[in-house]
């Protein structure tokens, strides 16, 4: 096997996991629906959140003649900005070719005026020697030069958005991604200031986001108010669950990724995850370790990339197994009951392992230690829905209790088609864990 490209973490650019299909209906969904809108795409780490919406905007750019606009917005880039909203209307600026336009750049600086403006009324200066008849006619100037400012910054919100869509002929459409990788406290001011647009028609917000990790910063704020649950629900309209790829999805990404075609070796790895940034990882440590090998191995049959592929796979599936190796060979051999390898069925790495060692108990010396240069050790496990049980109710209720949901959210996951992905990159016992309460229900669950 050749060496082939390691990748970076970038989002793919073309579709290797067959999602072109919901591109397309989401595409669709931004041309007929209602403005102002936000529309909310939840996915864990590594789900391909942003590959989606990359593929949503080519389609919406693709024909300027159905009068879209299309804004990126990353909100990680511009975590320590003092205002989210200055930020995304600069990038609207900037991404729409505005800002050689005296007037634009004019009502952009008058907007972040306003904005700080609003922050400095409504706090007055209190000192001991003010009387209660100045107090209060301070009171009322401050509210009344609040409310001035409140109206004058709808007014160039208004001005700025019609200039941007030429009076409302084409529709404006922002890709929000990465809130969810920000400081909580820039999460919940990019939050806020998505409700100054809600009533701003002709603007449509696609958010990336993973749901779990948000409403973590959102719980930080607001959960003593008893709203953390509900506070998100208000801003997003339309939630969209991104599914799982499927088994083939996989197989043709992980072979988009290998530098040759080899059947076997891509069936193996794509059975692995349905994880597509984990697989993407898993293929570039396989890749090294397997350029590796050629420079350590002496001899022209000295090295077989089929059984540092195995070691990798057990590390990545089976880590507490993994280690029993590491620490002695003899836990490949099913000497006795108690061992862990004689529970271990139907896993050919395990078998051609067992019997590699069996011929040579050092076979794996220098596999090992590859393997443990350039790991591919999993931190965070999926659990995933196979097939839904009759006690659906049961299940709601778990998955309420479990994952924090609201009682449509728990509804809308289980009415889905399997498999479903429920599990936020936890660790592998608490997956487990939470794969058991769900199995009580009669539901079939696999930690993957």
């Amino acid at each position: 096997m050749t060496m082939g490209m390691i990748r970076n973490d970038e989002p793919a650019t073309t579709d290797s996991l067959n999602r072109d299909k919901i591109a397309r209906a989401l595409a669709s969904a931004v041309g007929a629906c209602d403005t102002p809108l936000v529309i909310g795409i939840y996915g864990t780490w590594g789900t391909g959140k942003t590959t989606v919406m990359r593929l949503v905007q080519a389609k919406l750019d693709a024909d300027p003649a159905e009068g879209f606009r299309t804004i990126w917005f990353d909100s990680w880039q511009h975590q320590f900005d003092d205002n989210p909203a200055i930020g995304l209307l600069h990038s609207m600026a900037a991404q729409l070719d505005l800002t050689k336009n005296t007037e634009v750049r004019e009502l952009l600086t008058s907007v972040a005026g306003a904005f700080t403006d609003l922050t400095q009324w409504g706090r007055p200066v209190i000192d001991g020697n003010s009387d209660l008849d100045r107090l209060r006619t301070l009171f009322f100037e401050e509210r009344f030069n609040a409310r001035e400012q409140q109206i004058l910054l709808r007014d160039r919100l208004d001005d700025l958005l019609s200039r941007a869509t030429g009076g409302g002929a084409t529709r404006l459409v922002f890709f929000i991604d990465d809130l969810d990788r920000c400081l909580p406290e820039y999460i919940l001011k990019t939050l806020e200031a998505l409700k100054l647009f809600l009533n701003i028609s002709g603007c449509v917000f696609i958010l990336g986001i993973d749901r779990d990790a948000l409403h973590a910063s959102i719980y930080t704020r607001y959960a003593d108010k008893g709203i953390s649950e509900v506070y998100l629900d208000k801003i997003v309209q339309v939630p969209f669950w991104l599914p799982p790829i499927t088994r083939a999805a996989a197989a043709g990404y992980v072979r988009s990724l290998m530098p040759e075609e080899d059947p076997e070796v891509t069936a193996v790895i794509a059975e692995m995850d349905l994880n597509p940034r984990r697989l993407k990882r898993f293929v570039n440590s396989f890749l090294l370790n397997n350029e590796l090998a050629k420079e350590i191995f002496d001899g022209p049959n000295a090295y077989d990339p089929q059984v540092l592929l195995d070691l990798l796979i057990l590390q990545y599936r089976r880590p507490d197994f993994y280690r029993e190796i590491v620490d002695s060979r003899d836990a490949l051999l099913a000497t006795s009951p108690d061992k862990t390898v004689a529970h271990i069925t139907d896993d050919p790495s395990v078998d051609r392992l067992a019997t590699l060692v069996q011929r040579d108990p050092t076979a794996l010396d220098g596999y090992l230690h590859l393997s443990e240069v350039v790991s591919v050790r999993r931190v965070g496990f999926d659990v995933v829905i196979t097939e839904v049980g009759e006690f659906r109710i049961q299940l709601i209720k778990v998955l309420r209790e479990q994952l924090g949901l609201t009682l449509k959210e728990a509804r809308d996951l289980v009415d889905s088609e399997p498999p479903i992905a429920i599990g936020p990159a936890l660790p592998h016992d608490d997956a487990e864990a939470l794969a058991t309460k769900i199995r009580e229900t009669g539901t079939r669950a696999e930690v993957r």
